[in-house]
């Protein structure tokens, strides 16, 4: 299993937080996300993540993706 953690931008509510989740949670090899709207950090655990794909889904829901941490 692997973890990624982003810093993102634009997460105001649990509303930003429910939509971003369904988002990356369709990306391919994600299992589980986990967001902190306090920090801006969303965690993303799964089989053969690829960065790049969820970023591009941080992206398509509307948020900015500020650092991979």
């Amino acid at each position: 299993m692997t973890e990624q953690r982003y810093h993102v931008i634009g997460m105001t509510c649990g509303r930003c937080a429910d939509a971003l989740e369904s988002k990356v949670c369709g990306v391919l090899g994600v299992d589980q996300v986990g967001i902190d709207l306090d920090t801006g950090s969303v965690t993303v655990t799964g089989e053969a993540l690829d960065g790049s794909k969820v970023c591009a889904a941080i992206t398509e829901a509307g948020f900015e993706v500020a650092a991979v941490l």
